[in-house]
C-alpha cells in the first residue's frame, strides 16, 4: 500500500497536479568569449531558487534573506562568470569556454514548483574575418527566433540602423540587413571603412544572448590576368582551411571544385564544365584553386564561397586570359622596312654620284671599321 501511495505521488507530481511546471530542454548555442543569460520568469517575491549544473549546484537564493549567491562550480570553472538576477532569477554567464558544455536546470520554488533545463553547446571556431573589399559575409548567430524575440546589431557601440528592424534609413549601412528572416547579418559589397568589431544582442524568451565578431577589410587585387597557357591562379587567402566546413569555386552557376567536410569531398568537380577537363588543380591545405593551360574561354568571373558555423564569406574574383601577340608578323614588317630605308638611300647616293660625275665634281667613299 505504501509503495502504491509513492508511486501516485510520482505520477501526479510529474502530470502537474501538484503546480510543477516542467519544460522541455531548451537548447543553446554559443561561441568561445560570448556572454549568455538562461531566462527565467519573473519571479515572485520569497522564491526559493536553485541552479545547478549536472549535479552541482552554481547559484541560489533563499527565500530567507532574496539575497542571490553563486559558486565556482566543480574545478572552479566559473569563478567570476556567473551573476543570478534577484528580480527574474536569470542566470548569466560571462566569458564562456567549452569546458561549460553541458545541462543547466533551475528549480524555483513558489506558489508554483518551476523546472527549466537548458543544454548548453560551446564552439570554439575562429572568431574574426578577414575581407577584401567588395567581399560579402554573413555573420552566423545559430539562434532561431520568433515575432516577439529582440535582436539588436552594434558596430563598436553604434547601433547599426537596418532597414525595418531598427527604424531610421541610413545610407552608410544600406549594404547591412538580416539573412532570410534570420539574426544573421548580412553585408554586402563590403567597405575599408566598415572595418571593426560588431556585436550582436539576441533577447528571446529562454536566453539573452552576446556575441563578438571582428572583421578586417583590406585591399587587394581581385582580377587575374595572365596570358593564354599560362596557369591562372586563384587564391583564398586562407592559411589554414580546417576552421571551414565547406569551401565552393563557382563559375557560370557551375561548381568546378569543393571541399566538404560534410560529405568528405575533396577536389574539382570538371563533369560540371567541360571546358577544364584536367586542368582544374585545388590545393589541400589552402583551398586554392589553379587553372592549368589557361584559355581565353577560361575568362570570366568565379565566385568562392566559404562557410562555417561563425560566418560565411563570398568573394569575386576576375579571371581575364590574354591571347599573347603574333611574333611574325612585326618582325617581317620590320626587316622589310629595314631593306626599304637601306634601298632609298642607295638610289639617293648613286643619283647623286651621277648628278656629280655631269658636273665634274668628284666624290670619294671612304671605307672605314670600328675599332
Amino acid at each position: 500500500m505504501r509503495n502504491n501511495t509513492f508511486l501516485l505521488w510520482v505520477l501526479l507530481l510529474v502530470t502537474g497536479v501538484f503546480g510543477v511546471d516542467a519544460d522541455e530542454v531548451k537548447s543553446v548555442s554559443v561561441m568561445v568569449g560570448d556572454s549568455v543569460t538562461l531566462h527565467v520568469t519573473e519571479i515572485s517575491r520569497g522564491s526559493n531558487i536553485i541552479w545547478k549544473f549536472g549535479d552541482e549546484i552554481i547559484a541560489r537564493m533563499n527565500e530567507a534573506d532574496g539575497n542571490p549567491s553563486t559558486y565556482d562550480g566543480p574545478g572552479a570553472i566559473f569563478k567570476d562568470r556567473l551573476k543570478l538576477d534577484k528580480q527574474t532569477g536569470s542566470l548569466t554567464i560571462t566569458n564562456i569556454r567549452t569546458e561549460h558544455i553541458g545541462r543547466y536546470s533551475v528549480d524555483i520554488k513558489s506558489t508554483n514548483a518551476i523546472l527549466k533545463t537548458f543544454q548548453v553547446t560551446v564552439h570554439d571556431v575562429v572568431e574574426s574575418v578577414s575581407l577584401k573589399e567588395g567581399d560579402s559575409v554573413t555573420l552566423h548567430t545559430g539562434v532561431k527566433v520568433q515575432g516577439s524575440d529582440q535582436i539588436v546589431w552594434k558596430f563598436g557601440d553604434q547601433v547599426i540602423p537596418i532597414t525595418n528592424l531598427n527604424g531610421i534609413d541610413d545610407a552608410k549601412w544600406r549594404n547591412i540587413h538580416l539573412k532570410d528572416q534570420t539574426p544573421d547579418l548580412g553585408i554586402n559589397n563590403i567597405r575599408s571603412d566598415q572595418t571593426g568589431v560588431y556585436k550582436v544582442e539576441i533577447n528571446t524568451i529562454s536566453m539573452v544572448l552576446h556575441r563578438k565578431y571582428y572583421i578586417a577589410v583590406g585591399g587587394g587585387v581581385k582580377t587575374v590576368s595572365v596570358m593564354e597557357r599560362d596557369p591562372a591562379n586563384l587564391i583564398t587567402g586562407v592559411n589554414d582551411i580546417q576552421g571551414y566546413d565547406l569551401i565552393q569555386w563557382k563559375t557560370e552557376g557551375n561548381i568546378v571544385a569543393e571541399v566538404n567536410k560534410g560529405t568528405n569531398l575533396f577536389g574539382p568537380k570538371e563533369l560540371d564544365d567541360l571546358r577544364f577537363s584536367g586542368r582544374l588543380h585545388l590545393i589541400r591545405e589552402t583551398g586554392d584553386l589553379t587553372i592549368s593551360d589557361s584559355k581565353t574561354t577560361d575568362s570570366g568571373d568565379y565566385h568562392l564561397h566559404m562557410s562555417n558555423s561563425a560566418y560565411t564569406l563570398q568573394r569575386t574574383i576576375r579571371v581575364i586570359v590574354k591571347t599573347p601577340p603574333q611574333s611574325g608578323a612585326p618582325s617581317g614588317i620590320c626587316g622589310a622596312g629595314v631593306r626599304l630605308v637601306v634601298w632609298a638611300v642607295t638610289v639617293f647616293f648613286a643619283a647623286r654620284f651621277v648628278d656629280n660625275k655631269i658636273k665634274g665634281v668628284s666624290i670619294t667613299f671612304n671605307s672605314y671599321s670600328k675599332s
